[in-house]
């Protein structure tokens, strides 16, 4: 798969979980999924913006190719 692919499954799978967390049948949600939520959302708008994602620089390491379309 190349970068675009892993990171877009990256964060549907952490959304996912988020979400799941969040309906989760208690009193309240934890604050910390309201805030991961949050930083998901602002890491997504600059990564529109920059083209660069902390994930990536991971993904890198780890030998993902780029696209080259």
């Amino acid at each position: 798969m190349t970068m675009d692919r892993v990171l877009r499954l990256t964060s549907g799978v952490v959304l996912m979980i988020v979400f799941f967390f969040g309906i989760l049948p208690a009193k309240e949600v934890h604050w910390f999924w309201k805030a991961f939520i949050v930083f998901m959302s602002i890491n997504q708008i600059q990564s529109a913006f920059t083209n660069w994602c902390p994930v990536m620089t991971l993904y890198r390491v780890l030998g993902v190719r780029e696209c080259k379309c």
